[in-house]
Parts: structure tokens; C-alpha cells; sequence
């Protein structure tokens, strides 16, 4: 699971020239676009080239967004989250889908909620193939390389850390890299293992031979993998709603919650479609490695499906995780943090 000011002399710009371009025509067209749309526009920082961002793309392109009455506008993902969190508190985006990193922010007031589970993991902590770390014990007093500090790299090892009784804030050395150099990293000596992602994390595995200490990806019920913490089919990334849109339009939210619910089951149904979907239409970059063969294995290991229910439970557990490991406050009362956060609305009603 990153403000700009609104440039308003642009907007009014914008807003003249359809003045000027014909009350008749304007307000045909005005007319045509609200009864397409019921609920109007929305839009959503999606674009980060991200494979498991495929429910934005995919809700979009298979038609899912105006089927719910919505127009959407994907736009570039900030780099910066508290750019990200000044554009939802402002109202400017309406919603994205992105991983549990974002609960330290919104305890700190950032104005999104998460609205059910949308895929399960795609977080892995890899060692080099000729490393002699075996197991999370073997990481006491190593250096791990992570994309940043406060990434969901970082939180799922840190959640695995705690578990083999090794402090993740004092226990080993952080180390930030750039996500794309972070197996260079490992295999010139510079850390001793890497918290990463996918399709970095599989690339790492399929073409140097890192080895898996950590996947947060328990879709087996694998016991090893749970008692380093990794929950069975725990959701790794959610989707999450404006605050101010969940207060002023309820029912545009639920239309976006229906909207990604339909295109999770749809990519999970139809995972090397989608794969060529995000490649052909440039949402994913395309490289030898990165090809519809790779990018569909990858979509059908996360299993996507917009799940409320299991979704709350699996966001409650993280939050009493990162308590215990020392990214949420001291005095955080998990209940309230979790009803700040999450947002279980009911779609059997607009």
C-alpha cells in the first residue's frame, strides 16, 4: 500500500472553455454523462507500474467502474505518501488499492479507510543461493535491505522477527535500497538478506537463486510460514476509500467497493488476460523477464478476491503485529484504531 496544491487558475481555465464552447452542446453532453454515470467522477493514483495494482486497471478497462456508475480517472501514484495522504484528506483522490503499511498513517490522521482484503502476499525477505542464513534466527545481527523505512518489506519481516524473539528495531541493521537494486544489494555483499516484492522478489528467485526465508503468502496454511506470523490466507494488500468520500457519499463508495470486488473476481478468474491487459496497455512495463508467462503466474499466487469480512479480521491482526513490534503507538487501543481504519459497509444497499 505516498500535495500537491490544486492549481486552481487551471481548473477555472478548464471550466471557462466549456463555457465558451456552447451552453447547448455542454449541457447535451452534461446530460448524456449523468445518466452513464450516477455518481460521476472519481480519481485514483494508480499508476506506479505495480502488477498487483491489476484491480485498478482491470475495473477500469473490463468496463466495471461505468457498469457501477462511476467515471474514473487513473492517474500517476505520488512518490511521496504524504502526498498521497494530503491528496485524500483534500478530497482531490477518491480511493486505491495498496498493502498495510498505511496503518501508522492513518493512526496519525490519514483520511483512508481500508475496505476489505484484495489479494493475499506478494512480500518476500530472500537471502543470496549461497547464503548460510537458514531460518529467521539466522538474521540476529544482520543487515536486510528494504525499499524503505516503514515499507510492508519491512513490516512483514519485522512481524516474522518477533516471532523467532529478536527485536526488529534493534536485532538487525536496516538498510534502504531501491527496489530495483536490492538483489545487486545481497549479491555484492552490501546486506545479508532483502525484504522486497514481487516481481522483484520472483525474479530474484527464478533467475539468481535467492532462497525464501520469509513469505508472507500463506495461501497453503503452511505451519512453518505461521509460526514466523504469516497468516493463512492473510490479505496483503486492501482496498482503501477516502474518509471524506465515505462521510459525504456513502453510496459513490459502495459503488467503488463494487466496482473492485467485481474486478478482483475477475482477475482471478481470467489471471493471463490480465497479465496481458497490464503489459499491452503499458500499466507494467514489459521486459524479458516481465512477459505474460510471469506476470500471470504471479496473479494467480496472490489469489485476488475483495473479501469485507475476512478482510477486518485480517487488518485487526495486523494492527496488534506492527503494536507489538513497535510501529504503532505504545498506548494504541487496537479496537478503536481498527474502527478509525476500516470501513465494512453494506452492499446489499446503495
Amino acid at each position: 500500500m505516498r500535495k500537491k496544491e490544486i492549481i486552481f487558475g487551471l481548473l477555472s481555465f478548464i471550466a471557462l472553455g466549456t463555457v465558451l464552447a456552447g451552453c447547448g452542446s455542454s449541457s447535451a453532453s452534461s446530460k448524456d454523462t449523468s445518466k452513464t454515470y450516477k455518481y460521476g467522477e472519481v480519481t485514483i493514483p494508480a499508476k506506479d507500474g505495480s502488477i498487483c495494482n491489476a484491480p485498478n486497471y482491470i475495473a477500469y478497462e473490463k468496463g466495471f467502474f461505468k457498469k457501477n456508475g462511476i467515471k474514473a480517472k487513473l492517474v500517476a501514484n505520488p512518490r511521496d505518501i504524504s502526498d498521497l495522504e494530503a491528496g485524500f484528506a483534500s478530497g482531490k483522490y477518491d480511493a486505491q488499492n495498496g498493502d498495510f503499511q498505511y496503518l501508522p498513517a492513518i493512526q496519525n490522521g490519514a483520511q483512508i479507510k481500508a475496505v476489505g482484503g484484495i489479494h493475499q502476499g506478494c512480500i518476500k525477505l530472500l537471502v543470496p543461493k549461497n547464503s548460510s542464513i537458514k531460518s529467521v534466527k539466522d538474521l540476529k545481527g544482520k543487515t536486510i535491505g528494504i525499499p524503505a523505512q516503514g515499507s510492508t518489506p519491512q513490516y512483514v519481516t519485522s512481524i516474522a522477527l518477533q516471532h523467532a524473539g529478536i527485536d526488529p528495531k534493534t536485532g538487525v541493521t536496516w538498510k534502504v535500497y531501491s527496489t530495483d537494486l536490492l538483489a545487486k544489494a545481497a549479491e555484492k555483499g552490501q546486506v545479508d538478506a532483502i525484504g522486497t516484492v514481487d516481481p522483484y522478489a520472483y525474479q530474484a528467485q527464478k533467475e539468481s537463486g535467492f532462497k525464501t526465508i520469509i513469505d508472507n503468502n500463506n495461501n497453503s496454511g503452511n505451519a512453518k510460514m505461521a509460526a514466523m506470523g504469516m497468516k493463512s490466507k492473510g490479505a496483503c494488500c486492501y482496498l482503501y476509500v477516502s474518509s471524506k468520500l465515505v462521510k459525504d457519499n456513502p453510496a459513490k463508495a459502495k459503488a467503488i467497493v463494487r466496482s473492485y470486488k467485481q474486478a478482483a473476481a475477475w482477475i482471478n478468474n481470467h489471471p493471463e488476460e490480465t497479465a496481458k491487459i497490464e503489459l499491452n496497455k503499458g500499466y507494467v512495463s514489459k521486459t524479458k523477464f516481465i512477459n505474460v508467462k510471469n506476470v500471470t503466474q504471479i496473479l494467480k499466487d496472490e489469489h485476488f478476491e475483495l473479501n469485507l469480512k475476512t478482510g477486518k479480521e485480517d487488518l485487526s491482526y495486523y494492527i496488534k503485529q506492527l503494536k507489538q513490534a513497535g510501529y504503532l503507538k505504545k498506548n494504541t487501543n487496537n479496537k478503536q484504531l481498527l474502527k478509525q481504519a476500516y470501513w465494512y459497509p453494506d452492499l446489499s444497499k446503495n
